[in-house]
């Protein structure tokens, strides 16, 4: 909605606020499906990572990384990924400009290294217990999965753009 003048906006006209109420609902709808969409991708690429190509290796560190009963802790990892998709989404809604896929990998790649690096360092360094070539590893799948889901947002604000 940035790009209509604010004239428009505080137009009188019935066919000026139907344009604006369509163009309300379709940013809205466009929103909530990559919100959703975002969600879904981290939770499946989160699967894959984490139970697949790393699960050996939180095995091997089980008692040391995990506790035992971090499955009765599951709902926490629910939440921080409905909340960091929702923000994640929120923050490129306003951030893109075009919403070209090139924008939308660019700002995954930055959000995924701001992210990662975050994470996955300070995790390293304030435990003591993950190696390095963990962190490193968390690092470089966080920028894979964040580059993702800033494409897969691109696509879903571009779909069907007249």
């Amino acid at each position: 909605m940035q790009k209509y003048s604010s004239k428009l906006l505080f137009s009188t006209s019935a066919t000026d606020r139907n344009f604006l109420s369509t163009e309300l609902t379709l940013m809205k709808k466009r929103f909530f499906i990559g919100w959703l969409a975002v969600y879904a991708l981290n939770s499946c690429t989160g699967y894959v990572i984490h139970h697949l190509i790393l699960g050996r290796t939180y095995i091997n560190l089980m008692p040391v990384l995990h506790s035992q009963d971090i499955k009765s802790k599951i709902w926490a990892f629910i939440i921080s990924s409905i909340t960091g998709s929702f923000f994640f989404t929120l923050i490129y809604s306003s951030w893109k400009k075009r919403g070209a896929s090139t924008e939308g990998l660019t700002y995954g790649l930055f959000i995924g290294l701001w992210m990662g690096t975050n994470m996955a360092l300070n995790t390293y360094a304030s435990t003591g217990l993950v190696p390095f070539s963990l962190a490193i590893q968390w690092l470089i799948y966080s920028v894979v999965q964040y580059s993702l889901a800033g494409y897969l947002l691109a696509i879903v604000y571009n779909y069907k753009k007249s």
